[in-house]
């Protein structure tokens, strides 16, 4: 799937594409950086309905390929370093949502599917 980044899309509106794809991820863009394995303040959360032309100067237009085997430390690369965009992937868990930040080197299919199993034994 591609993911088009563009400075009129709301990021409500990425958010949803990558949720249909991994229904039990999601991504959240935050103001500033995390380090390595360490979680985003959630008082840096970026509103949803926010363009992304308000997020970073100057954000240029791109697609992200996403497939199963992307890691997540590899997505949140990519948009930090091509589109300047601090993004944070989260798990579902029952109805808590998770930072990956420890398991940043699991593929996307990877964190997707445990966050199916998590959710599937807490229903």
């Amino acid at each position: 799937m591609i993911l088009h980044i563009h400075p009129e899309r709301l990021i409500s509106e990425i958010q949803q594409e990558f949720n249909d794809l991994f229904p039990f991820l999601k991504i959240e863009l935050f103001a500033g950086e995390h380090g390595y394995q360490q979680p985003s303040p959630l008082e840096r959360k970026l509103p949803r309905q926010l363009p992304m032309k308000f997020i970073a100067r100057d954000i240029p237009a791109g697609d992200i390929e996403l497939t199963d085997s992307m890691r997540v430390f590899e997505l949140e690369n990519i948009f930090h370093e091509r589109f300047g965009i601090n993004l944070q992937v989260f798990r579902r868990s029952g109805n808590l949502w998770l930072e990956t930040t420890v398991t940043d080197s699991w593929t996307l299919k990877q964190q997707n599917e445990y966050g199916r199993e998590l959710t599937e034994v807490k229903l």
